[in-house]
């Protein structure tokens, strides 16, 4: 069963293929980047790494020759060229002889969500189903790692953890529960036709993930409810750009949203598009899913920052 990524040179892409890699033959892995030589190791060990861009849709069938199982991950871009790039790689798996696409997507899905990105996911989703191909769908809820590495080390530092999300609750869910997920489903059978709900085992509300924090980071934070256009003020006062920005990234190694595109997820959350909590990280890996709380304390060191030298 030739197995293949496509985006493996991102973080998620990367890791899926380490943990391919376990269980799979390298000589069954297919990785598809816009940079080979970032999986230079991984051609090492017998994996095939193959070039393709997903904005070129012309070379995307040879790219994708000869693989049985396509992981799809979704792309970085939110808007028109996230569709256009999601439906080329999609038409292309069929001309290539692709069974079974799984897709990336993302929890909330429905038709009315505000969130930009939830849009995104919601075409890719009809797409898939109207293809005719067989496709199972990762509906991957938002990391826990970004509020344990970024958000909360942001709140820890100034004191106040500011969010347009109001009380509204959501089953933050660790990167690696989704990557292991992924990694269940290309290798075990019975997946097509599912939608599972990656999410982690507990709702929280923003209010609760500042607690957590504070308590676990041993400074005081402040909750503090704000309304989006106030959101939106706040990043545009920190030179946060509007819309995605090509190549940015987090430190670990997630893209930099836009302001929009986050003000509208937040929007969502208060809306209560995200209040979904599913076991399905267990039915998928046989392990419980990691809580907030085991996501904070495994980032230590984000959230209590060693001493300088003095």
């Amino acid at each position: 069963m030739r197995i293949l990524v496509t985006g493996a040179s991102g973080s998620f892409g990367r890791q899926v293929a380490e943990l391919l890699l376990r269980s799979v033959p390298a000589s069954e892995l297919v990785l598809v980047t816009r940079t080979p030589a970032a999986l230079s190791s991984l051609a090492a060990r017998g994996a095939q790494v193959r070039a393709a861009d997903f904005d070129r849709p012309e070379a995307l069938p040879r790219a994708f020759h000869a693989a049985e199982k396509l992981l799809l991950i979704s792309t970085l871009a939110v808007g028109a060229r996230r569709q256009r790039q999601h439906r080329s790689a999609i038409e292309a798996a069929l001309a290539a002889g692709v069974r079974h696409i799984v897709y990336t997507s993302s929890a909330g899905i429905h038709p009315r969500n505000p969130s930009l990105a939830v849009a995104d996911h919601v075409f890719t989703e009809d797409v898939l189903r109207r293809s005719g191909a067989a496709f199972t769908i990762l509906r991957d809820s938002q990391y826990a790692e970004v509020i344990a590495t970024i958000l909360a080390p942001m709140a820890l530092e100034s004191g106040k953890w500011i969010m347009s999300a109001g009380e509204g609750r959501i089953a933050f869910v660790s990167k690696h529960d989704c990557i292991a997920s992924a990694a269940a489903v290309l290798t075990t059978p019975g997946h097509e036709g599912a939608v599972y709900e990656i999410t982690g085992p507990e709702l929280h509300s923003f209010r609760e993930a500042a607690a957590l924090a504070a308590e676990i980071g041993g400074r005081p934070i402040e909750y503090v409810p704000v309304s989006h256009e106030e959101k939106l003020a706040l990043f545009d006062s920190a030179g946060v750009p509007r819309e995605y920005v090509e190549g940015e990234t987090n430190s670990d190694g997630t893209g930099v949203w836009g302001s929009e595109e986050m003000v509208s997820y937040e929007r969502a959350i208060r809306q209560g598009f995200f209040s979904i909590c599913s076991r399905h990280v267990e039915m998928l890996t046989g392990g419980p899913a990691r809580t907030l709380r085991e996501v904070f304390l495994a980032n230590l060191h984000a959230l209590r920052p060693a001493a300088p030298n003095r």
